[in-house]
């Protein structure tokens, strides 16, 4: 993820120190390393998802060890709509994500999830005590509400 894709609201050097743990992050996940992933995460970590709520390292351990059947070899995750806020200890990052294997691209068509991450900074490590994915809901049909991809071009008639 290039710092130029990414909005940034804060110091633009704390944002590349963030940038920097979210590829350490997003390396953990895409290898299924739970090890290194929980590196990475405050004792504190709390997790909302669609369907769970955790709270500290051995339930997010817990609730990785069900995902790992699913992460191979060529995971790949997409971000768009990054947005990074940052100050000296705490940094938020929101987008919208979806994790997909490169050889079902184009053949399966993965949805794109409301993704959160919040990032503390203890003593000079920056790690991620909050993360939250979830998909919209229609209120009245109870369907997830796909989030679409933005048009790339646009026919002038």
């Amino acid at each position: 993820m290039s710092l130029a894709a990414v909005q940034i609201d804060g110091d633009p050097i704390i944002a590349q120190e963030v940038l920097a743990q979210i590829k350490l992050w997003d390396q953990a996940v895409i290898g299924c390393d739970a090890d290194a992933l929980l590196s990475q995460c405050a004792q504190n970590v709390s997790m909302f998802d669609v369907s769970s709520h955790i709270n500290g390292l051995n339930e997010y351990r817990a609730e990785w060890g069900k995902f790992s059947p699913y992460f191979m070899d060529g995971m790949q995750i997409s971000r768009r709509d990054v947005k990074l806020i940052t100050s000296e200890s705490l940094a938020v990052l929101h987008c919208q994500s979806k994790v997909e294997h490169s050889a079902l691209k184009g053949k399966l068509q993965m949805p794109w999830c409301r993704t959160t991450l919040c990032l503390e900074k203890n003593q000079g490590q920056w790690r991620v005590v909050h993360q939250h994915i979830s998909m919209p809901v229609d209120m009245m049909t109870g369907k997830a509400i796909v989030l679409k991809d933005k048009p790339k071009l646009r026919l002038v008639v």
